[in-house]
């Protein structure tokens, strides 16, 4: 009888064990949640009193605030957008066109704008240098641009017909050139905005510095239609906005320069004057545009204008006329724009990994 009781009393013993060990574990488990959960309230309060000790703290005026000033921000960046994509009908007519599918295209494209800008400065009186005859695109003379450069070459076209309309309005003596920037792809646009942004790094950190990004080292060299343009004047950052340079050389009197600057300030188009050049036309300029050199005034003596200053009429001759003070001058000018455009949100987005 007692040994048949002593397994029994055996296997309540290892219940009782079993038992006691998984309290044991139930109870560590907890201690070790709770130890967790202790931890992350500390977390939190740390958070807490965090925010509690920020200047502004926050609340619903602050709230409020931010969100005035995040509508704030917006208006005025759709405010510059809208500036930059320029303004009335021009605007508008450039923005609706499409480039051209196909070199054939773009080259009847550029025909049909040098036989309208030659017809314009004809019907204008405006005198056209033989360097300025295809008004920036001599080397689309006979063929059109490769097909990767048909987009820009034809928005350069654009900027072009805007600005070589803008000239003769304002009634230049001869337009002696048009020149642009040498047209880039995406990839080639992209490369030459890191070499200048590298240059122009240098530059700021060596006064003694020389900026000469490769890139745009040999672009004159290519064609006499193009020109380099200053890295200094500006620094393009062509995953917001595209910009192409050009510049305007002709003679005449200050009022021409005066009105062509004049009509790029209503920024019809965006376009942003750079730099401008006047110097004193020379009778090689007024050839290059087939004027005589005669034609060109000439410095008038001091003693000429202090005679002129104190000549009457004569008696009999009451219709008579003054000579002049100060004879009209030809000048040299010297524009150099830029035409920006910005990148659409879309391509944009594509470009952003």
């Amino acid at each position: 009888m007692a040994r048949k009781k002593l397994p029994l009393f055996n296997v309540a013993l290892a219940i009782i064990a079993m038992a006691a060990l998984g309290g044991g574990w139930f109870v560590w488990d907890r201690a070790r949640a709770a130890t967790a959960a202790e931890r992350e309230l500390a977390r939190l309060r740390a958070e807490l009193q965090a925010v509690a000790d920020a200047v502004p703290a926050p609340s619903r005026e602050t709230a409020a605030e931010i969100e005035a000033d995040l509508a704030r921000a917006r208006r005025a960046l759709a405010t510059m957008q809208a500036e930059l994509r320029g303004r009335g009908p021009t605007a508008a007519r450039l923005s609706a066109l499409k480039p051209p599918g196909a070199r054939t295209d773009a080259f009847f494209d550029l025909a049909t704008f040098v036989e309208r800008s030659r017809a314009t400065a004809q019907k204008q009186g405006v005198a056209i240098s033989p360097a300025a005859m295809y008004f920036g695109f001599s080397l689309y003379a006979n063929e059109g641009p490769e097909a990767a450069l048909i987009d820009p070459v034809f928005r350069q076209r654009l900027a072009a017909d805007y600005l070589v309309g803008a000239l003769f309005s304002a009634r230049p003596r001869a337009v002696l050139a048009v020149e642009r920037e040498r047209p880039l792809t995406a990839a080639e646009r992209k490369t030459r905005a890191e070499d200048l942004a590298a240059a122009i790094a240098l530059a700021a950190a060596d006064p003694a510095a020389v900026v000469s990004p490769p890139a745009m080292a040999s672009s004159a060299s290519i064609s006499p239609d193009y020109f380099d343009l200053d890295p200094r004047f500006t620094v393009p950052n062509p995953e917001l906005v595209q910009v192409s340079a050009f510049r305007l050389i002709f003679t005449g009197p200050t009022a021409a320069l005066r009105a062509l600057l004049n009509q790029l300030a209503t920024f019809e188009l965006p376009v942003i004057v750079r730099t401008v050049e006047v110097e004193p036309a020379t009778g090689d300029d007024l050839l290059a545009a087939g004027e005589e050199a005669a034609a060109l005034p000439a410095a008038v003596p001091a003693s000429t204008v202090l005679i002129a200053s104190v000549q009457r009429p004569a008696p009999g001759n009451r219709g008579g006329t003054l000579a002049p003070l100060v004879p009209k001058s030809v000048s040299k000018f010297t524009v150099t724009v830029e035409f920006v455009e910005l990148v659409p949100p879309a391509a944009v987005a594509s470009a952003t990994p």
